[in-house]
């Protein structure tokens, strides 16, 4: 794959993140909780990148910013699953699992602006949780009797496609990750642009998630909308 087409792409990945955080701002009244969480989501994971971009116009390693955010991703996805999956066992110990989560990464994160090393555990668990939530909702679909509006007018299961195919292709990715960054840079810049494409698709199916309208939208007993 040339350079050229490789810049593209990963400059290319930062537009549909950008079409879900104005879909969102958008439609964000006429959201329901669970989407006001992908919406979140969006608008961190701009700033994120923003601040990750700053840091490589100045030729300086930004990859500290990293386990920020996954440890975002992470919270507000199992959030928004944790109403979707609700009242599932699992919706219920969710908030332990995400305290886990962030507590792990608080005790690991060190904050260097002089490496470029990649954290690969914290997201290869993140990609697995994930992984596991999107593969139980999906699940869940599929259990009689349903009361579910059809598929494409549900917006967590256009995020569940989005997910699904984003970190399914990238646990390998960020599993080598720091041998493909130190063996080869044209490696890494290839491995990377796969990245940015999965990146792209996967806010692809956030903006069909934020912009279509439930016809009967889902409600969960016991959890207090905010």
């Amino acid at each position: 794959m040339e350079a050229s087409v490789q810049q593209f792409i990963m400059q290319f990945s930062t537009v549909p993140l950008v079409g879900a955080c104005v879909v969102g701002l958008v439609r964000y009244r006429r959201l329901e909780t669970t989407r006001r969480y992908l919406v979140w989501l969006s608008w961190l994971a701009l700033l994120v990148t923003g601040v990750a971009m700053w840091f490589a116009a100045q030729h300086r390693p930004n990859l500290f910013l990293a386990p920020i955010d996954t440890a975002i991703e992470l919270t507000l996805l199992a959030l928004m699953y944790r109403r979707a999956l609700w009242p599932l066992a699992v919706a219920r110990y969710l908030p332990l699992g995400i305290g886990l989560f962030l507590l792990g990464t608080a005790l690991t994160y060190v904050p260097r602006l002089d490496t470029a090393q990649f954290s690969p555990v914290q997201h290869f668990i993140e990609s697995v949780a994930i992984l596991v939530l999107a593969g139980l909702y999906l699940w869940q679909l599929l259990q009689p009797p349903t009361t579910l509006a059809p598929l494409e007018h549900e917006p967590m299961f256009w995020v569940s496609a989005g997910v699904l195919l984003y970190f399914a292709g990238n646990c390998l990715i960020f599993l080598t990750s720091n041998i493909t960054l130190f063996h080869s840079r044209e490696l890494s810049m290839t491995v990377w642009t796969v990245h940015a494409l999965l990146y792209s698709f996967l806010n692809g199916f956030y903006i069909v998630a934020l912009s279509v309208t439930p016809r009967h939208p889902a409600t969960m007993e016991g959890i207090t909308q905010s």
